[in-house]
């Protein structure tokens, strides 16, 4: 298990988080994800999401030659709505993230070690941005 393995497994496990989260809601087309260096372009009129890597050093976590590394990774997630929207669409899209994203969750191997979670909410010209962390680890082969 590589940290490009961690990066895709948690970004899939997201895109399905977002896909059941539409389903739910009733929305007609799917959500815009944002992956860096990513050309979409943000909607105009809907919630959108943007999400980057948060990459850290592995660390020993068993003795030997042999012993496998600790890796700790985030998931950074803005979920922006434009200003004419308010900030209900993030407060449920936020809810729904924190319900898929639960500490001791497992997926692929690795583990939520920590609540998804939020930051202060920044404005920008037209809309409004709420960044959510998720914490995971998970062991690597030295």
């Amino acid at each position: 298990m590589t940290d490009t393995y961690i990066w895709q497994k948690i970004r899939l496990r997201f895109l399905e988080v977002i896909q059941k989260f539409d389903e739910e809601k009733g929305h007609t087309e799917p959500s815009t994800v944002i992956e860096p260096n990513d050309t979409d372009t943000r909607p105009e009129n809907k919630l959108w999401f943007e999400i980057f890597p948060l990459h850290s050093s592995p660390f020993q976590q068993e003795l030997g030659m042999s012993g496998r590394n600790r890796w700790n990774f985030g998931l950074q997630i803005n979920i922006n709505s434009p200003k004419a929207r308010g900030t209900y669409d993030i407060d449920e899209a936020y809810d729904f993230i924190c319900a898929s994203f639960k500490r001791g969750d497992i997926f692929d191997g690795i583990r939520v070690n920590q609540s998804a979670y939020r930051s202060s909410a920044r404005t920008y010209e037209d809309f409004y941005s709420v960044p959510v962390t998720v914490m995971v680890q998970a062991d690597l082969e030295n």
